[in-house]
């Protein structure tokens, strides 16, 4: 059943905001008035039945006068909190669906689908799962995309979820790209990072005691250790870098600098890509139309970026660090050899 955003929670408001006037009107004079100023039609029977959710699921202090048989708030403080009650908040809602659907599957999925229902109308009604999104051309007008992503297990989320809440040391197997084969590891779960459509595990290699990244996906015979760790202050990825190439850094920071013309110029321009970032004209090299620039920044991140810099092909070359530029020359060298 999918769910009316509007005609319930509209009801409710207009009922909350009649009793909290203080007026002490009688029940057949609210439904004249949710007629009359709210242009809301409702029914003697729907009327108590909404007064009767209203004090079960809302705690709404309602009362009668004993006189007047008026309704009235004991706690005059009291509000309804404002619910999704207008076409808009409707469609912020389908939106943050459809969010939130691309990191289904997972614990904290589960824990922010409990959060939007606790704003809701009805928790038993509303639901992540409950809302209707129609096929209709205005219903796709904003979409949020993202690589494809390997399933991860289930349990690979259970185990996860339970390690970062209790501070447990897990234990897996795991082949990394440079890897010919998967290797145990013990580390210390840390923090779950969302980042081109995969999610991937910041911990601390316990042995190597170095902190890398681990794609979920990846992560084979996951076990839970009985060692309980100490998460440590500076934990966060975020501390450790902007994070503007994705999840990958190093603990080495470079100064780089980079020219950029045509499209990637006008891309760099609108971003932030890590500490100190300057652009500026590049007057040696212009490019074809004169929009040359030299972007300049600091930054930990250095395989993302080597990468970032040769996706651009002839609009973009390294100019520090000499790593760098050896690195695109030597990659430039291979390509110009290639027989297609």
């Amino acid at each position: 059943m999918s769910v009316d955003f509007t005609e319930k929670a509209k009801r409710y408001q207009a009922i909350d905001e009649i009793i909290a006037s203080g007026r002490k009107l009688k029940w057949n004079q609210i439904i004249s008035e949710l007629s009359e100023v709210y242009d809301i039609k409702t029914s003697r029977t729907s009327f108590f039945r909404d007064i009767e959710d209203l004090e079960e699921k809302y705690a709404a202090p309602i009362d009668t006068d004993f006189e007047t048989s008026g309704y009235f708030y004991t706690d005059p403080k009291y509000r309804l909190p404002r619910f999704y009650t207008d076409e808009n908040a409707a469609k912020a809602a389908k939106l943050i669906k459809t969010l939130m659907d691309m990191v289904k599957g997972n614990p904290m999925y589960k824990e922010a689908q409990e959060i939007f229902e606790s704003l809701a109308i009805e928790n038993h009604d509303l639901s992540i799962e409950n809302i209707k999104i129609n096929k209709k051309p205005e219903n796709d007008r904003i979409i949020f995309v993202g690589a494809p992503n390997k399933e991860i297990p289930a349990d690979t989320w259970r185990l996860i979820d339970q390690a970062l809440k209790e501070n447990r040391v897990i234990t897996f197997d795991y082949q990394s790209l440079t890897d010919y084969k998967p290797k145990p590891r013990r580390v210390q779960p840390w923090q779950l990072i969302f980042d081109n459509g995969n999610w991937n595990l910041h911990a601390l290699d316990v042995a190597k005691n170095a902190r890398r990244r681990y794609t979920l996906s990846e992560i084979k015979n996951l076990k839970l250790t009985k060692d309980v760790f100490t998460l440590p202050k500076d934990y966060d990825f975020r501390k450790m870098t902007r994070g503007s190439f994705g999840c990958l850094c190093d603990k080495n920071y470079e100064n780089y600098k980079i020219h950029l013309h045509g499209y990637p110029a006008r891309v760099a321009q609108k971003c932030v890509w890590g500490e100190n970032q300057t652009i500026v004209k590049d007057k040696k090299n212009p490019g074809p139309k004169n929009d040359g620039i030299i972007l300049s920044f600091r930054s930990n991140q250095r395989e993302a970026i080597w990468t970032w810099v040769w996706q651009w092909a002839d609009e973009a070359w390294p100019i520090e660090p000499k790593e760098l530029v050896d690195n695109w020359l030597e990659r430039r060298e291979k390509v110009n050899r290639l027989k297609i």
